[in-house]
């Protein structure tokens, strides 16, 4: 009778805090990267906006409308500081999951190991099981073929 790895419980619950940390990681990563997405956009659309006002500073602008313009860029410009931060924010928290889903993945590994290794010896363990009653069916066949004769 083979005998159970004794510390199977262990290499399960390994597996299934490394199955749910992974899906956080993909999570806080999506989030990170939709973070930056909006980030690209706000700075794409800072820039288009500043040569729209060089484009209009060109051809004469009036002062209410250049204060709208530096109004609203220095908007954008706040709010892109503000998603700067926040992708940041998104970042740490993924780099922070990623080293414990690290820390998961090395411990579920380690238990792998040794549940391979207790997978070998019983193999080892149950050759040496059957050549032990082969030696001994052979011993007996031996046995009884002298006594015949």
């Amino acid at each position: 009778m083979a005998q159970e790895f004794r510390l199977q419980v262990l290499l399960d619950l390994a597996q299934k805090r490394l199955d749910a940390a992974t899906v956080e990681l993909q999570r806080l990563r999506v989030f990170w990267h939709e973070a930056q997405v909006k980030l690209d956009q706000l700075k794409t659309y800072e820039t288009e906006y500043a040569g729209s006002l060089q484009t209009r500073m060109g051809q004469g602008i009036g002062v209410a409308q250049l204060n709208d313009y530096r109004l609203f860029l220095a908007k954008l410009a706040r709010a892109i500081e503000t998603q700067g931060g926040e992708v940041e924010r998104r970042q740490r928290a993924w780099e922070a999951e990623h080293a414990g889903w690290l820390t998961l993945k090395q411990r579920q590994q380690a238990l792998e190991v040794l549940a391979q290794r207790h997978a070998a010896e019983l193999i080892v363990k149950e050759g040496k099981r059957e050549q032990k009653q082969q030696d001994e069916f052979a011993s007996k066949t031996g046995k009884n073929e002298a006594s015949r004769r």
